[in-house]
């Protein structure tokens, strides 16, 4: 008697053809000049010349004792993550589907899944890369590190994901690659204001900075000061994160469609 075993399939499926569209988008993502200038090339330079002047690494009174430098570190990388989510990762997947990408996916044998996977694992990709450069390479000028890598970390990751969840609420909830382009526009700036970006949080008066507190952008940017400062993430910040992460991500799962 002989007993015929069928292979185990494992719990954990990758999208098929997810390797080959990967491959392929990050060709195109490379070619885009948006991306090199605007995500990556002009944070890190801010960041460079923030971290070599001696006198945006002394530290401020009206910023709450940190320096112009530890200020508006987490400005950039919140910069570099909003425009990377709220403004490429909704016009590529709009464009997608106004083309009938998406749709034509379907009948092939990759995934549409695939490409959505696709886009994500890029973001993330090159949102580490940019961070790794920001804090590196002006520390190899003498600019100070985060004093708590692992806060650093956290709250990065907790950031990425609530911005990454609004980028698919965008590239959601519109048809029109262009209205999405406008919506992204006008809610970069909106975000970028209760990051700090024009009115540092430190210098925010106390109701506006609660405003800030409540408003994904701005909980990155504190949670993340906490971390350069050599202390942990307010369980608040990462609170609100987490509740904007999961609450967008689910309002994309509904209204997401394929045409």
């Amino acid at each position: 008697m002989t007993t015929t075993l069928s292979p185990r399939t494992s719990g954990l499926t990758l999208p098929h053809g997810l390797p080959g569209i990967l491959t392929s988008e990050a060709r195109l993502m490379a070619r885009n000049p948006a991306l090199v200038v605007w995500v990556a090339a002009l944070p890190l330079i801010a960041s460079i010349v923030l971290g070599v002047i001696p006198a945006t690494t002394r530290s401020v009174a009206d910023l709450d004792g940190s320096s112009w430098f530890t200020a508006y570190q987490p400005i950039l990388v919140m910069f570099s993550a909003v425009l990377l989510s709220v403004q490429i990762l909704p016009d590529v997947l709009t464009r997608y589907r106004e083309m009938g990408i998406l749709r034509r996916l379907r009948t092939t044998p990759a995934s549409p899944a695939a490409l959505l996977a696709a886009q994500v694992i890029l973001c993330l990709a090159v949102e580490v890369v940019v961070v790794a450069a920001m804090v590196g390479v002006p520390a190899a000028f003498g600019a100070p590190l985060p004093r708590n890598g692992i806060g650093f970390v956290l709250a990065l990751a907790f950031a990425v994901a609530a911005m990454l969840s609004i980028g698919m609420v965008l590239a959601s909830a519109f048809r029109s690659n262009k209205i999405a382009a406008a919506v992204g526009t006008v809610l970069f700036f909106a975000l970028q204001f209760f990051a700090g970006l024009w009115i540092p949080r430190a210098s925010m008066p106390g109701w506006l900075r609660g405003i800030s507190d409540g408003t994904p952008s701005g909980s990155a940017v504190g949670a993340l000061t906490s971390a350069i400062d050599g202390g942990w993430p307010s369980l608040l910040h990462l609170g609100v994160l987490a509740a904007w992460t999961v609450v967008l991500a689910a309002v994309s799962v509904r209204v997401f469609r394929w045409e």
